[in-house]
């Protein structure tokens, strides 16, 4: 048994020795997924060394095989459990064991020049990220690569060159991707060979960074994935026909085409003129009333850049305009479109980010900005949305919203009044007559505005996806923008220039009839073409007339992701605060939805679920159609109404890797929002096998130095901690019913689950749990501890029916009980009183006579709460000030921790951390503030609230 064991290990170290010597000096490093076996030498070296490993015989002579061994199974991996499918496949095989796993692909690093694992991933699974890294591309990333390539098949198509560097830098820079794919997908040159190979497109006699057995290997695992065979498809059949079209390289001078440096060669090694300038947009909203919107581009294409990226990632930004605040990697996520609730500042960029980079900065300081005021053109068209003129040039026949900050002029026949819903501007109506008088135009021009002149540019052909009549165009890269051209006056041609390249004249026709011209296909970014009017030499005007002179800007972008038979989403605008929640949040109902579109229109929501294999595991309507807008209090009380609809909801969430909401509009169109688990270093794995609850600790920090801590706190009594043994907890054991929340740490990683296990009781009864907070009230738990606790149940994920109702209760029960503790008995019968009739003077008289009864404390806060809108910062300059005023507290922090204590309690940990116990302290001896900070809380949470009353406000401090 030993002998052919030898004769392996020796067969594959001269393998490898040999692929890292023809490697030398390329700079790829070698996988051991290169091993170059096929199914039947694996399985009899498998055979052999479970063998020996069920013989107890040392294992270190054999490492080579045990690191092929392990990569096996990370190629295999589902995205869950490592160590669990291991240990299925691997009897005899300990805990203990899995530490002697990175020692040997260490050993194979230093040998061969092996791939090192990095990244934030690699240092949180410590072992796992060395075999997994060395499978190139797991299983259960297969599919998010091949929808990857999918939706990014137009990108690709039009990749300058087509290497493998240039590939995995289009993919790095604008997949959408988990962690672990992400980390992938940072090995540009790795995952642009396997692109090349997929699409048969690689490249003869280069240096080869994946051993040809294997990339086959791979290539032919990912056709067979659930859908990637059609995506596939559709990418190699868009790639061949966009280079069987035109060819590799720059763009050849074609003849009756306009030329120019503008081919995609020229674009390589330097940033392409994207354009990132949001654009304006005015929709009717009905009753003569529009409401402004903001069109924002995709900043994917700044994002080649890993400084750009990482900076775009990590930063949040917010509109100009704008209430909210966008979340880090917002700008990453595609296209988006935001409704502005006040006009722009236009002092200041239209996009603002919260933290400096020096070449953003620029960028949105020079191209991001809105035009002078007072006045803003919008041009109406033919599908109802009014579209800015940067130019502010107006035509005869035409309508047009006008936007000033100044007053709308009045009795004038060719104005007609509107609104607009944004604070900050008015706007106005202007339709202009068929002909335009001098008077006319000296009364437009007084409006900052000018009459079009007489010569005439227009796509002709296939529409522009955007013009706004006035020389500003938007195109795909995979269509030839066409134009017409007429004029009034006798002229002899036009001379053409694309950023600033060769001319080209164009003959001119008689006058009144147009003539055409037809640009190739251009590179994404931004492309100028002048056009320069030639004068009749033989009639009548001066040789020394200067030429009429304009130019078209072409704003040239890739196609958006199309699946075919389902129509696009134009018609739709949706919002989804945080844009990148994963599963866990999106089913807690943690995200924030909006739809916006046509009035009264109807959407469906259909949510879906899959295994890390694409197959769909659950698919299932959210209740009834929905009117439009969908507002994020709308999309929360339907979405909670659908979740506890079915106990089978929750079971199946347990097993997915994936989902998906559907939003489908009929003729508007469809949206698609995608959400992905992301699984934890630490972390509770929940199982529902026939009926019979498990938990089981899964610890892949890699850490011998230390154990995991694991605690068990029951629903009965959530603030007592039951220490779960290590070794129990990580072989797994049975929850009783009625379940109740279990949390881990290890080191700085952390997870808490709130398991509910069915009835506490018989009959209607056991819906509900009978909570036991007399260790808060009893001193037996202080107020710090509480906090803690608290923010480990409100953090938990979900696992079982009645799992988030049980947990909110148990959250909202802990806070009741800390704020009694500080405020006093009578107290928390106001705030009930309060939250049973939300709207009653009477229990707002209560609530005001409680705070303090000496002073007037209690009718200022009653009067001015909305003050709590303005940020935390100035909310708590004006709760000082206020506090001082009447004597209640002169301490800054104390007042600013009580605001948080009433309003985010969850957030207090993050804040104060090591100082809770002393501020809770100072705040028993101060109870008005924070009885006034609660006062304030609950006015603000129920002021436009007309459901069962809210606790806690809803607050973007």
């Amino acid at each position: 048994m030993h002998a052919p064991l030898d004769q392996w290990q020796a067969r594959l170290e001269r393998h490898f020795a040999g692929l890292a010597q023809r490697r030398a000096g390329s700079g790829f490093p070698i996988f051991a997924l290169e091993h170059g076996l096929d199914e039947n030498e694996l399985a009899e070296i498998s055979g052999l060394l479970l063998s020996r490993l069920k013989a107890g015989l040392p294992l270190r002579s054999h490492w080579l095989l045990w690191v092929i061994y392990a990569t096996e199974r990370g190629y295999n991996y589902d995205g869950e459990e490592y160590w669990r499918s291991f240990e299925e496949h691997t009897p005899s095989w300990e805990f203990g064991d899995r530490y002697k796993v990175v020692p040997w692909f260490t050993k194979f690093q230093k040998a061969y020049d092996g791939v090192v694992p990095t990244g934030p991933w690699a240092s949180h699974f410590r072992i796992i990220a060395w075999p997994i890294t060395h499978a190139i591309l797991p299983r259960y990333l297969q599919l998010q690569f091949a929808r990857a390539l999918y939706d990014l098949r137009y990108r690709l198509a039009g990749v300058a060159r087509f290497e493998a560097a240039s590939v995995g830098r289009v993919l790095a820079a604008h997949a959408h991707a988990t962690t672990r794919f992400e980390a992938f997908l940072q090995q540009e040159e790795l995952t642009g060979r396997i692109v090349l190979a997929l699409l048969g497109q690689e490249q003869a006699g280069a240096q080869q960074p994946i051993y040809p057995p294997t990339l086959e290997r791979i290539v032919t695992d990912l056709e067979q994935v659930r859908s990637a065979r059609e995506w596939l498809k559709a990418t190699r059949q868009e790639v061949a026909d966009r280079f069987k079209g035109i060819g590799h390289g720059s763009t050849p001078s074609l003849p009756g085409a306009v030329g120019g440096p503008h081919g995609r060669g020229a674009l390589r090694g330097e940033q392409p003129n994207l354009s990132i300038r949001p654009n304006l947009m005015l929709r009717y909203s009905g009753a003569g009333t529009w409401s402004l919107v903001m069109d924002v581009p995709d900043f994917r294409g700044l994002a080649v850049s890993a400084d750009v990226r990482a900076f775009l990632k990590k930063t949040r930004c917010r509109l100009n305009g704008a209430d909210d605040t966008k979340p880090a990697g917002w700008l990453l996520s595609g296209r988006r479109k935001a409704v502005l609730k006040s006009w722009p500042d236009p002092e200041k960029p239209l996009l603002l980010f919260e933290q400096s980079h020096g070449v953003l900065d620029h960028l949105v300081e020079s191209e991001c900005r809105l035009g002078a005021g007072p006045n803003w053109l919008f041009r109406v068209g033919q599908d109802g949305i009014a579209r800015e003129i940067t130019g502010r040039i107006v035509r005869p026949s035409y309508e047009y919203i006008i936007a000033t900050t100044a007053e709308p002029p009045a009795g004038h026949p060719y104005v007609s009044a509107c609104s607009i819903e944004c604070a900050g501007a008015k706007a106005f109506r202007l339709k202009m007559p068929d002909a335009v008088s001098a008077e006319d135009a000296a009364w437009l021009k007084k409006l900052d505005l000018q009459v079009a002149r007489t010569i005439r540019v227009w796509p002709a052909g296939l529409p522009a996806h955007q013009w706004d009549g006035e020389g500003n165009s938007e195109w795909l890269t995979t269509e030839t923008p066409c134009f017409g051209i007429t004029h009034d006056h006798p002229l002899e041609g036009y001379c053409l220039r694309l950023d600033g390249g060769a001319a080209t004249i164009v003959e001119a026709g008689r006058v009144g009839f147009p003539s055409f011209f037809r640009l190739p296909p251009l590179p994404e970014g931004i492309h100028t073409l002048s056009v320069v009017a030639k004068p009749d030499t033989a009639g009548p005007a001066p040789p020394s007339s200067p030429p009429a002179e304009g130019h078209l800007v072409l704003n040239v972008r890739e196609p958006e992701s199309w699946t075919p038979g389902r129509p696009s989403h134009a018609g739709l605008i949706v919002t989804v605060d945080p844009h990148d929640a994963n599963l866990d949040a999106f089913w807690e109902n943690g995200i924030r939805l909006s739809v916006l579109g046509p009035e009264s229109h109807r959407v469906t929501c259909e949510v879906t679920l899959a295994k890390s294999n694409g197959e769909q595991i659950f698919s299932e309507q959210v209740g009834d159609p929905m009117s439009l807008p969908v507002t994020p209090e709308n999309w929360h009380r339907k979405f909670d109404q659908f979740l506890q609809r079915g106990e089978d909801y929750a079971w199946r969430y347990l097993e997915a890797s994936e989902g998906a909401l559907r939003i489908k509009g009929d003729e508007l169109g469809e949206y698609v929002v995608r959400f992905e688990h992301d699984a934890l270093p630490v972390r509770w794995v929940i199982r529902n096998h026939h009926g019979t609850l498990s938990a089981r600790l899964i610890d892949d920090t890699g850490s011998e130095q230390s154990q995991p801590a694991a605690l068990f706190f029951p629903f009965e009594r959530p603030v007592a901690a039951e220490a779960l043994p290590p070794a129990d907890a990580l072989s797994g054991s049975k929850v009783s019913a009625p379940g109740g929340l279990f949390t881990t740490q290890h080191g700085h990683y952390h997870d808490a689950v709130a398991v509910s296990a069915g009835l506490s009781g018989p009959g209607l009864s056991g819906l509900g749990v009978s909570w036991d907070f007399g260790a808060i009230r009893g001193g037996a738990v202080t107020l710090e501890q509480a906090i803690r606790i608290f923010a480990l149940w409100r953090s938990a994920r979900l696992a079982g029916p009645l799992a988030g109702v049980r947990r909110d209760s148990v959250a909202a029960g802990i806070l009741s009980a800390i704020y009694e503790m500080v405020c006093g008995f009578n107290w928390m019968k106001a705030e009930d009183a309060l939250c049973a009739a939300p709207k009653s003077e009477r229990a707002r008289d209560g609530l005001q006579h409680n705070i303090e009864r000496k002073n007037g404390f209690g009718a200022v806060l009653r009067r001015d709460f909305a003050r709590i809108d303005d940020g935390l910062a100035q909310a708590t300059q004006w709760y000082v000030e206020l506090a001082e005023r009447y004597g209640i507290c002169k301490e800054r922090r104390l007042c600013e921790f009580a605001l948080r204590l009433a309003c985010q309690p969850q957030r207090l940990i993050e804040v104060y951390d090591r100082d809770l116990d002393e501020l809770f302290r100072s705040l028993r001896n101060c109870p008005a503030i924070l009885r006034g900070a609660r006062m304030l809380a609950l006015l603000s949470a129920n002021r436009d609230h007309d459901g069962p009353a809210l606790r806690l406000p809803r607050l973007s401090w």
